[in-house]
């Protein structure tokens, strides 16, 4: 492995998008498992 500390990849603007990309992602997921869920319920067996 690489033993000296590389600067950081992305600069801090390029972070903030991903984690703001990353945090919405993860909300229209949490959204889709819910409906998922939430269809599940309805459906009777």
């Amino acid at each position: 492995m690489n033993a000296e500390p590389t600067p950081s990849a992305f600069s801090d603007d390029d972070l903030r998008r991903r984690r703001a990309a990353a945090r919405r992602l993860g909300w229209l997921l949490a959204a889709f498992v819910l409906g998922l869920y939430l269809i599940g319920l309805l459906i009777k067996r």
